[in-house]
């Protein structure tokens, strides 16, 4: 039971990076008919909070609201930590190509590691450094590409990944205190509260633009419904069973997945190097679900 119980932590872990990696797809699509960024994030995170509510007030479980300042927290992960990894993370890339941003943004593994075992007295396991090792080298192999980096770019990325490796802490942390679709209603609101303010309060000369097309707003909801509110219940469930420091290398498959998406669905081409990056990557996750699925921790998801 309990191998099951990590097991499918791992699955979840894996549906949720699966969900994310299929992001940029589904944003670019959007794209084509006439949004930019902080329109199609205004629309992709208020879905998200409206869909959330209605499933949690909708769940046949009678959930109780948690107290103000465990809703203060939820609402400031969406708020702050969601939302400033998202802005942070395409604000530089605009100045840098994303196979290198990807490789300096996956340094959040290790930022999760190192602050966990500094902040909260998670020691790692020797499998999980090997792992997180392995799957660093797959990383910058699978997305390492010749490309432009400037200084604002590399600063802008690691604030990225220092600000999810933040939100996923407090994550762990905060969800042991209430159930998942309550927290993630609370993550959603957070996130579009924090573009809303941005459309209202930037100047006029910062267009905030939407779809022309219908079109636009069917990618936008499948952005909103697979790549948001599925792919964050996903990481949160998996992350109350595995832990952050586990659940952050196996994110690592989200690059080697985003590949395949774009192969499959952006007609891009697959290299030799993806490949052999992608066989570090999952050997890493190979490695560390079989001594992960003999945990002893049991976990029960609410």
């Amino acid at each position: 039971m309990l191998k099951n119980q990590r097991a499918l932590g791992f699955a979840l872990v894996f549906l949720s990076s699966l969900g994310f990696s299929m992001a940029p797809t589904f944003s670019k699509r959007a794209y084509e008919s006439g949004a930019n960024t902080v329109g199609v994030l205004i629309v992709r995170f208020t879905i998200a909070a409206v869909l959330m509510l209605l499933i949690r007030q909708s769940s046949s479980r009678q959930r109780v609201w948690p107290q103000p300042r465990l809703m203060l927290d939820l609402f400031l992960l969406g708020a702050i930590g969601y939302s400033g990894a998202a802005f942070f993370y395409f604000t530089a890339i605009e100045q840098m190509s994303t196979g290198v941003s990807i490789v300096i943004w996956y340094i959040y593994p290790v930022f999760v590691v190192l602050i966990g075992w500094a902040v909260f007295k998670t020691k790692p396991k020797r499998h999980t450094i090997f792992s997180l090792v392995s799957a660093m080298i797959g990383v910058a192999i699978t997305a390492g590409q010749p490309g432009n980096a400037t200084t604002k770019g590399i600063i802008l990325v690691l604030l990225s990944s220092l600000t999810y490796t933040f939100y996923t802490l407090s994550g762990s942390h905060a969800f042991k205190k209430t159930d998942l679709y309550t927290g993630v209603t609370f993550v959603m609101a957070g996130a579009a509260t924090t573009f809303w303010l941005y459309w209202l309060l930037t100047p006029s000369s910062t267009p905030v633009l939407f779809p022309n097309h219908i079109s636009g707003w069917v990618w936008i909801a499948t952005l909103a419904i697979f790549s948001t509110v599925l792919s964050t219940s996903a990481l949160f469930a998996g992350l109350k069973i595995l832990g952050p420091n586990t659940t952050s290398v196996v994110n690592t498959v989200e690059p080697v997945l985003n590949i395949v998406a774009g192969i499959l669905f952006l007609n891009e081409v697959f290299s030799l190097q993806q490949g052999v990056g992608a066989v570090f990557v999952v050997g890493a996750l190979v490695y560390l679900g079989v001594h992960e699925t003999r945990s002893q921790i049991p976990v029960v998801l609410q």
